[in-house]
């Protein structure tokens, strides 16, 4: 979708937590044709010492995201992203009108990336038999809302022990019976989005989170509105 990307006025925000997220975040989004993310200065460049958070962990949600907030009220921008300090798990917060900031749980994320990664593999795969060689995966201690998806749109659904190694050799598994899974989570905010790397990927997340934002701000949705839209369709 680089039309739509490259014409989206949404504005993003990222911080990187002291970590090695900046450069790659910045190539992802070029690689997408969005609009470069706007970084949190003091949280930019790598710093072993974290001198701006009391835990950087972005899991930890507003109260570590104080700086990335700030900074998106005054740049006008609507998402927060944040990467943990080596990149591989992604926090997401949006504004609301008139409510503050929503910040993602894992689960209500993973419900978003789900919903959207195979919204975008229908699209190429119109043929509903083509389901049948799809997975999705999640750890036992995750939301089963990949599974209420599942149950709906035909793929297949399965749960692994809690960590990515156990989704990674999964993977590696369905994919020498000509499987292929399309997204994968653990509830601590770690995503897979695709098959190209069996494990989790902040980067990569980022980049297609700032992407699906940019189709449904299309649509005039958010990601919380849309969140509401896949509970009433999938949940009940």
């Amino acid at each position: 979708m680089p039309d739509l990307n490259s014409s989206c006025p949404l504005k993003f925000v990222h911080s990187s937590f002291h970590g090695v997220g900046h450069v790659f975040v910045q190539q992802a989004f070029q690689i997408f044709g969005l609009a470069p993310p706007i970084p949190v200065p003091e949280q930019k460049d790598p710093d072993p010492n974290f001198p701006s958070v009391r835990c950087p962990n972005p899991e930890e949600g507003e109260s570590v995201l104080e700086l990335s907030l700030l900074l998106a009220e005054r740049e006008n921008a609507r998402i927060v992203l944040a990467t943990d300090p080596d990149a591989d798990r992604l926090a997401v917060a949006e504004k609301s009108d008139g409510c503050g900031w929503k910040v993602f749980t894992g689960n209500e994320l993973a419900a978003l990336l789900g919903w959207w990664m195979f919204f975008n593999w229908k699209e190429r795969h119109p043929d509903p038999a083509d389901t049948k060689s799809i997975y999705m995966l999640a750890t036992t201690v995750s939301s089963k809302i990949l599974q209420a998806f599942a149950h709906v749109e035909g793929f297949h659904f399965e749960e692994t022990l809690p960590g990515f190694k156990w989704i990674g050799n999964r993977m590696h598994e369905l994919s020498k019976t000509g499987n292929t899974v399309i997204f994968a989570f653990e509830e601590s905010i770690g995503f897979l989005c695709g098959s190209m790397v069996p494990e989790k990927d902040g980067v990569s997340s980022a980049a297609v989170v700032a992407e699906m934002a940019a189709y449904l701000h299309n649509k005039s949705l958010s990601l919380n509105q849309q969140l509401h839209n896949i509970y009433q369709t999938y949940v009940g």
